[in-house]
């Protein structure tokens, strides 16, 4: 049976025991009230006078019919008058009494009580009362019209009790309806994030009744769910893509060491094998070995550097006159290539907190990946600039640029823009790998743009010395 059924079967059961309590309270409240009034008029009758009709109140006239009863006994118990009630064609039964003279009549005398006739087909309410001479005088008034009355109430209120019950039935069917609706709402919602969407939300009213509050529950526990199922998926990405990133790290790193190894040991063999017999020959087979040494030397302090910062290993912490090591970058890059036009803004005093050694490394990366990329007449701007608790270091050239699709993979660690380039002038693919990571290990920041006209621009910013 479902949640409205049983609501609107309690609110019928409800409604229909308080519509039977409140109908048998009116009803009996009625009929006390009306009994109630037949013996006030019963104990406001005149006396009646012992004797066969005297004193007897003859309203046999009465459309209605004798209202009351009259009954008079000897001292004897012998009756020596009676009228009956009702129509004189059909006169009333008189009521079944006790005996009199008697004890039970003896301690009803003076009260007001109820008896039925000899054949139980009517009721009455009967006053005793002492007579002259020692005769006993009752007056009995019949129920008849209470007995009517209260059928015809009976009968009122079971019809309109009947149709009260159902129009309201009716009335919370629809009531209780309308405020489930955002429960089936909620239902329909679960099925579907049960499916596998989380973006569905529930339409609850804005009351705070308990529908409401249900449905802002309902949708705050989605809203973490999904938080929660997104961060999960977050994490599971980055893991995957860290993973892959390692594998690329492994496969670049195996790359770029295996061909001095190899060199390595191609000399090596040839030794052994006595092709170096020639004194020269061996001298430039040792300077060849020498030289792919040093190379892969670098490679593996490069690679090393990374990993330690990776770790999170802390750097030197020293005030850095960070104007000088530009100025001297700049000065280096000139003697390297004379011919290259190199235009320096450099703000003076700009002292940052870090290791020096590697806030160098970063300037004499950025500029020598201008020298390796561009032609040697390319013009190549250097700025520097502080403000704000920060300095901004720009080095901008106007050679081919970097192609957009390949913008985000600039400081990937062995990322080359031309797979072909050779090895001997293009480097190890890490030099913007390992600024762009002492950089962040400064607290600072390192990004890519184009330069107008064409051409890279390499923007570093880092904090200022207190």
């Amino acid at each position: 049976m479902s949640l409205r059924a049983r609501l609107l079967l309690t609110v019928g059961g409800l409604l229909l025991v308080a519509l039977v309590g409140t109908g048998a309270l009116v009803v009996g409240l009625t009929r006390a009230s009306l009994v109630e009034q037949i013996d006030d008029q019963l104990r406001a009758q005149p006396p009646l006078m012992a004797g066969r009709g005297q004193g007897m109140h003859d309203d046999a006239g009465d459309p209605t019919g004798r209202r009351t009863a009259f009954i008079v006994y000897d001292a004897q118990g012998n009756v020596i008058g009676a009228v009956q009630s009702g129509y004189a064609s059909s006169p009333d039964p008189l009521p079944e009494l006790p005996p009199i003279p008697g004890d039970e009549a003896s301690a009803l005398i003076g009260r007001v009580f109820t008896a039925s006739s000899a054949d139980g087909s009517l009721s009455y309410r009967v006053l005793i009362d002492r007579g002259p001479l020692g005769t006993t005088r009752v007056l009995a008034a019949p129920m008849r019209g209470v007995e009517d009355a209260m059928a015809v109430l009976v009968r009122n209120l079971a019809l309109v009790g009947a149709f009260a019950l159902a129009a309201l039935l009716v009335l919370g069917w629809v009531i209780i309806r309308r405020d489930l609706r955002p429960l089936e709402a909620m239902a329909s919602t679960a099925t579907q994030i049960a499916g596998g969407d989380l973006s569905h939300r529930v339409d609850h009213p804005g009351d705070r009744s308990e529908v409401g509050r249900l449905g802002i529950a309902f949708n705050t526990m989605l809203d973490r769910i999904q938080a929660a199922f997104e961060e999960q998926r977050a994490a599971l990405q980055a893991k995957e893509r860290s993973e892959r990133r390692l594998r690329q790290f492994v496969a670049d790193a195996s790359h770029e060491l295996r061909t001095p190894l190899t060199t390595l040991r191609g000399y090596a063999d040839l030794r052994r094998a006595g092709g170096l017999t020639d004194e020269d020959e061996l001298n430039r087979a040792m300077m060849r070995i020498g030289t792919e040494s040093e190379r892969m030397g670098a490679l593996v302090e490069d690679m090393l550097l990374l990993a330690r910062l990776d770790q999170g290993r802390p750097l030197r912490r020293d005030r850095v006159d960070f104007s000088g090591l530009v100025s001297d970058a700049v000065s280096d890059a000139r003697a390297i290539e004379p011919g290259r036009p190199i235009e320096a803004d450099v703000c003076d005093c700009v002292v940052v907190e870090g290791d020096e050694h590697r806030l160098r490394q970063v300037i004499s990366n950025l500029l020598a990946n201008v020298r390796v990329h561009t032609p040697a007449e390319t013009p190549v701007e250097v700025d520097l600039a502080a403000g704000d608790g920060t300095c901004t270091l720009s080095v901008a050239d106007h050679g081919p640029g970097i192609d957009p699709e390949n913008a985000d993979r600039v400081f990937d660690r062995f990322y080359r823009a031309d797979p072909a380039r050779s090895r001997d002038h293009g480097g190890s693919g890490l030099g913007l790998a390992i600024a762009a990571s002492v950089v962040e290990a400064h607290g600072g920041t390192v990004r890519h743009s184009q330069t107008e006209g064409g051409g890279a621009t390499f923007t570093v910013t880092l904090p200022v010395a207190p």
